[in-house]
């Protein structure tokens, strides 16, 4: 029986399985210390939960179970595992005194419990496997430009960095021990942001984009409305956000570049004007121009813009990774709401020069706002 969900479906929770196996052996990190649900661990029950879905997905292929039991099964029992893995991912920060470590396996079984949920409710409700390949082969490139660009950019950086101290421009141990210098940092996102244009471009080649499918305009009153608008949006939902986790007694995540700020904030002003030439043209023309639009075809524009927020939260992962599970989270989903907010103006103005200025004054506004904080001189 050829069910593509079905198939999909036992290698995805295999993935899973294997993920977990991997944690017992040591390969791969979970979570210190273990979280318990009754008498198991919270691992336990998502192993268990993926041994139930790869079952079911397997019973439906060999015409033991109909479709819309097999899928629900399966997509029950992934929710259970994804359930447990978000219980020992956030249990240890209600135990008084406990400090939690969290390996890759952790976010790699949520992945992997997503995948299988969402495989689960395909079979379930019977959507054809041409929709699926379809679904798959978007969100595959989606997901991989993203990505891809990410590292390009990051190593095309390292280059970088590497040629300016061969010249004497910054310290030779700017990177030594894993630890970056300011200058080096201004450095690094002056490469990023070329790396990004470079790839993107490429890409855009690939994909038979010309020069008018950039989205570059001459910006009129609507766009301008659109651009300040965003810029006071984006100010409002950040002191809203923070003065609700502070009102719960919660704190996100710090970024990597405020832990480099406390050491030397003189950076920030030169990452003021950046934030308007390299990382936000950088980043909108990969996000929003090419990988946004390239999912229209196959989604309908909000979901485009949903999913390619979430592909910008993953990238965006690293910054964060360093503070509790609840202060990452909190971090990615802001970072989510300004991805959002971003694409909803790439899409109401059609004008790449708008989430570019809205992104690069809030980016601004953050490293001015953080300068002064450090300093405390308002004066600039």
């Amino acid at each position: 029986m050829d069910d593509t969900a079905a198939n999909w479906g036992v290698l995805a929770a295999g993935l899973g399985l294997v993920v977990l196996v991997a944690t017992e052996t040591g390969i791969a990190g979970w979570m210190t210390p273990a979280t318990t649900v009754g008498p198991v661990t919270a691992r336990q029950v998502a192993a268990a939960g993926f041994v139930v879905a790869a079952l079911a997905f397997s019973l439906v292929r060999h015409g033991a179970l109909d479709r819309r039991q097999a899928g629900l099964g399966a997509a029950g029992a992934s929710i259970v595992t994804t359930l447990a893995t978000l219980v020992a991912f956030f249990g240890p920060e209600f135990r008084a005194g406990v400090a939690a470590t969290v390996g890759i396996a952790v976010y790699l079984t949520v992945l992997a419990g997503g995948l299988t949920v969402a495989l689960g409710w395909a079979l379930a409700t019977g959507i054809p496997n041409d929709r699926l390949y379809t679904v798959a082969r978007a969100l595959s490139v989606a997901t991989g430009i993203g990505l891809a660009g990410f590292l390009v950019g990051t190593v095309f950086a390292q280059f970088v960095v590497l040629g300016v101290a061969a010249a004497g421009l910054v310290s030779a141990t700017a990177l030594e021990g894993g630890t970056v210098t300011g200058p080096a940092y201004v450095t690094l996102t002056i490469g990023i942001g070329v790396g990004f244009i470079g790839f993107g471009a490429a890409v855009a080649s690939r994909l038979d984009r010309t020069w008018t499918d950039l989205d570059l305009q001459r910006p009129g009153l609507r766009d301008i409305g659109y651009s300040v608008g965003g810029v006071v949006v984006l100010m409002v939902a950040l002191f809203g956000f923070s003065y609700l986790i502070q009102a719960l007694g919660l704190e996100a995540a710090r970024s990597s570049v405020e832990e480099l700020a406390r050491e030397d904030p003189s950076f920030l002003l030169v990452m003021v004007p950046l934030a308007f030439l390299t990382i936000a043209p950088s980043e909108e023309f990969i996000y929003r121009n090419l990988i946004q639009k390239y999912l229209y075809d196959d989604f309908g524009e909000f979901q485009a813009i949903i999913l390619t927020s979430a592909v910008f939260g993953v990238v965006h992962f690293g910054q964060y990774a360093a503070g509790t599970p609840t202060q990452t989270v909190l971090s990615l989903l802001l970072v989510f709401v300004l991805s959002t907010l971003l694409g909803l103006s790439y899409l109401k103005t059609e004008n790449l020069l708008v989430p570019i200025f809205i992104h690069g004054a809030f980016n601004a506004i953050q490293f001015l706002t953080l300068y002064i904080e450090i300093t405390g001189n308002p004066a600039i």
